[in-house]
């Protein structure tokens, strides 16, 4: 008797506990500018690219909004100049984040799949705290370890901004693409107040559960 009721309640709660859940993986290119406040000699900074890689869970509330929770490593790349002399950042920032995807509209289209809607638009809201886990500074022909260096030891700091333009191939599948601003900001103390403004271009591939 138990087994039955305990049966039935798991058939009727599971699914909807599923409902709306999935798995994403993105990949994408980042586009960094740095910057010094107090930095002498100056330095000027020119912006480079890098690769970003992700991956996260995603719940649905309220129908067609979502909020999701995840893992990233992101390369925030740049290139210096002071005089004569090039300096090459090559970075690579490990990190946790958050992100609420906010639903602007919704493009029905169900030719193909009676219980989907096919492209979403979404605003994007979020945060992210990361810490560099690999870095090298190269100046001419020689190389330099950035670990521990004053301006990238510690903890970064990022609000983050964007669109997502998300189409739903499937009842299982979705393939989207997303622009993000995500300003980085050094919260160890830090004199030279160094900071990283970055930009990312992603494509994602979301699998529903």
């Amino acid at each position: 008797m138990f087994k039955t009721i305990f049966g039935n309640l798991l058939f009727f709660f599971v699914p909807f506990v599923l409902s709306g859940q999935s798995i994403n993986f993105e990949i994408g290119q980042t586009t960094s500018f740095y910057s010094h406040k107090t930095q002498s000699p100056e330095i000027n900074f020119f912006s480079t690219t890098g690769q970003s890689f992700r991956f996260s869970y995603s719940k649905e509330f309220l129908n067609n909004h979502e909020v999701s929770f995840g893992i990233s490593l992101e390369q925030a790349n740049s290139i210096g100049r002071v005089i004569n002399t090039e300096l090459i950042y090559d970075t690579r920032f490990l990190g946790v984040f958050t992100k609420l995807d906010y639903n602007i509209v919704s493009l029905v289209n169900r030719k193909f799949c009676a219980s989907c809607t096919n492209i979403q638009l979404f605003a994007t809201l979020g945060g992210q705290l990361s810490s560099l886990v690999a870095g090298t500074q190269k100046i001419n022909e020689s190389t330099f370890n950035l670990k521990g260096v004053e301006d990238f030891k510690g903890i970064w700091i990022s609000p983050l901004i964007g669109l997502k333009l998300r189409f739903d191939a499937s009842d299982l599948v979705s393939l989207y693409g997303a622009y993000e601003f995500i300003p980085m900001i050094n919260i160890t103390d830090n004199k030279e107040k160094f900071k990283i403004n970055q930009s990312i271009i992603i494509f994602g591939f979301r699998l529903w559960l």
